[in-house]
């Protein structure tokens, strides 16, 4: 297997115009797998940033996008979804992200070609008019329109860049509202091509725009007046920075930050079932995903067969090259990352933890870390979220302590349930305080068409999905014929 590749040139997409990010930084792009650098990171400057944002505010006041049809807005997704089809389209991208992500080639390639998908069902739920929709009033129909707040900041994590990027582009693009995306700085090469299909299937000049850089880039747009609406993935921190920079204007803002999710196994569980569920949760994305294993709560009349089985899966899973076929599980994302996770865990053993791993390193110089759970801590020791394949360990007694064990941290964004009497689970999952619960089965993708992902406590603020995230950048405008009330309320 080559490992040569070459990464896509970085380029901001602005005003229907490609340039360079004008800003040298002096930094690297390195290959998660090995360390080596791959390409220099650059910064869009202040001009570049200007540009975008009154690209955009020209777009939305002259309304070149909004007051384009459903229709038409439509079949433009869905001759951007038609450029970005095909294998070698989606092999560029999974590589691109594999090589800087560390997730394996297999999960990238698998998010690469639902590319299409996401832009044609956003131009799916245009044809059915739910933007623009007629209801009875006391004197005749009454129109009820979703109207685009006015330009879009999105901002994408370096954690599954091109499913997440892609959904809040096409998502804003449907809403009619001119948007800037910026990605994360670490994996901007999806992006990168996604602007090329929108130039190449005619999206009007202003209406998708792509700012390249780091946080700081961000920040500039975040606060700038301009912008009318933020979707945001990505840290807490950096969701707390842009709540409090919209929150005197009152700037909608879209926030999934991340979550300590827990996975609870119940004395009747299927342990075979459960414990492939944890091993997923663990290694999916390398851990590196919002919905990953956080802490594993586990019935104590089970504990001890549980963690054997668990640990005889990790042994199996071949942990190497994200470029690899074979891999399982592929490197942390970058050195700081990987320092941060190896600390995590160093702080835990020191808080009364052992760890728990059997899974092989591979015989390479990137940021590979083997899956670990850590059993011993109190459970006040893991009420934070460590974004890595790591998790601890707590036991219950009766469901009333798993409860208080489900509920005990500050984030809530999904949960995960474990036993043969689904009635139970159900009952159980009620009343955890998440955005959703899965039932006996672990999962990268939603178990319900047309559910929300939602948010709660710090995990985040609104619900994402297909038609909630297209929402999400409208406001409701109402219009009709109105009966005359008399003066003085005779």
């Amino acid at each position: 297997m080559s490992r040569e590749h070459q990464l896509p040139e970085l380029q901001n997409y602005i005003d229907g115009e490609f340039s360079a990010p004008a800003v040298d930084r002096g930094l690297s792009l390195h290959d998660a797998n090995t360390g080596a650098p791959l390409q220099q990171r650059r910064n869009s400057n202040r001009e570049q940033i200007q540009a975008a944002l009154q690209a955009a505010d020209r777009t939305y006041h002259t309304g070149t996008w909004e007051d384009t049809p459903a229709q038409e807005r439509a079949e433009i997704l869905e001759r951007l979804a038609d450029e970005i089809s095909g294998d070698q389209y989606a092999e560029a991208i999974s590589t691109a992200d594999s090589l800087t992500s560390g997730a394996i080639i297999r999960t990238t390639r698998k998010m690469a070609r639902m590319l299409p998908f996401v832009f044609r069902g956003a131009a799916a739920y245009l044809r059915e008019g739910h933007l623009d929709q007629m209801v009875p009033g006391p004197c005749g129909q009454v129109e009820y329109l979703r109207r685009p707040w006015g330009p879009a900041l999105l901002i994408a994590p370096w954690n599954g860049p091109t499913a997440i990027g892609s959904h809040k582009m096409a998502s804003a693009l449907a809403a009619g509202a001119p948007c800037i995306l910026k990605p994360s700085e670490f994996t901007p090469h999806s992006a990168i091509m996604m602007a090329r299909a929108a130039h190449r299937a005619g999206v009007p000049r202003g209406a998708f725009q792509l700012t390249l850089g780091d946080r700081s880039i961000g920040a500039q747009m975040v606060e700038d007046p301009r912008i009318k609406a933020v979707s945001f993935t990505g840290g807490l921190a950096g969701g707390r920075a842009i709540a409090r920079a919209c929150a005197d204007d009152f700037i909608p803002t879209q926030l999934e930050l991340g979550g300590n999710n827990q996975l609870v196994v119940f004395a009747d569980a299927d342990l075979d079932q459960a414990a492939t569920g944890i091993v997923y949760g663990l290694t999916n994305l390398n851990g590196q995903w919002c919905r990953a294993l956080g802490r594993l709560l586990v019935h104590e009349s089970i504990k001890d067969r549980l963690l054997d089985k668990v640990l005889s899966l990790l042994s199996t899973i071949r942990l190497g090259h994200s470029l690899d076929e074979d891999s399982d599980m592929g490197p942390l994302v970058h050195r700081a990352q990987y320092e941060q996770v190896l600390s995590d865990i160093e702080r835990l053993k020191r808080n009364g933890g052992h760890a728990l791993s059997s899974t092989p390193l591979p015989d390479l110089e990137g940021y590979f870390i083997a899956p670990t759970l850590v059993d011993g801590c109190r459970p006040d020791d893991t009420r934070e979220e460590i974004f890595g394949p790591v998790a601890a360990v707590h036991t219950f007694r009766d469901d009333s302590e798993a409860l208080a064990l489900a509920n005990g941290t500050d984030l809530g964004l999904a949960g995960y349930v474990y036993s043969r009497d689904e009635e139970k689970a159900f009952a159980f999952a009620r009343k955890m305080r998440t955005g959703g619960v899965k039932i006996n089965g672990y999962s990268l993708l939603s178990i319900g068409e047309g559910t929300p992902r939602g948010a709660w406590g710090l995990s985040g603020l609104g619900e994402e999905g297909h038609g909630q995230s297209i929402e999400f950048f409208t406001g409701a405008r109402v219009i009709g014929v109105s009966p005359q009330d008399p003066l003085g309320g005779r």
